[in-house]
């Protein structure tokens, strides 16, 4: 019979353990991807305080096409999206939003260039995704989502809000990331204290 590993106590144990397999199965995952077709009715929050309600018909390398309700089919570029939910559950997210006022005032992007982007890395995030950490996560235009991390790719993260409305926010999208002690994950910072989670 093979011996099983040794499950130390959980700060004896590599918070990046499962990562590599992990990124393997979902770094490519889109929801543009999955849905386009699917005839779903989603929400699209916008740059600019705007939101589009409709179908994803057709997802391209920079480019999605919905249609919305009337019927009529427009294309959106991929960085103008900040987060998605189900047209459904539209009214529930815009309830649990919180405002960043400082951002709110004087709102960034969309930021087209990566390089302009802030970024959240992939071995801060799986460690919070495996705690059920609750986080503050920050738009460009100063919505804060408040949540725990359920899945993420190389473009998205979805978010487990209050009464698990689900969201997913855009990467590109994304400001700052805080816990409730006020500590920022962000990749500038987390490099900067050499602390990762």
């Amino acid at each position: 019979m093979a011996r099983r590993k040794r499950q130390g106590p959980p700060e004896e144990q590599d918070p990046l353990e499962g990562l590599p397999e992990y990124l393997k199965a979902h770094q490519r995952e889109s929801l543009f991807q999955r849905e386009s077709g699917k005839g779903t009715s989603w929400c699209l929050f916008l740059h600019g305080d705007q939101r589009k309600r409709g179908k994803i018909q057709k997802d391209e390398t920079y480019e999605i096409d919905i249609e919305t309700r009337d019927g009529v089919v427009e294309q959106i570029h991929k960085v103008n999206v900040k987060m998605v939910c189900e047209a459904a559950k539209e009214e529930e997210v815009l309830r649990l939003l919180g405002t960043n006022e400082d951002l709110k005032g004087a709102p960034q992007g969309p930021h087209f260039g990566p390089r302009y982007r802030h970024h959240i890395k992939n071995k801060t995030l799986f460690p919070l995704m495996n705690r059920k950490e609750v986080l503050f996560f920050s738009t460009l235009e100063g919505e804060v989502l408040r949540g725990i991390v359920t899945d993420f790719s190389r473009f998205e993260i979805r978010l487990s809000m209050k009464g698990g409305v689900s969201v997913i926010l855009l990467r590109h999208a994304l400001f700052d990331v805080r816990d409730k002690k006020g500590r920022s994950y962000s990749k500038e910072a987390v490099e900067k204290t050499g602390k990762y989670w």
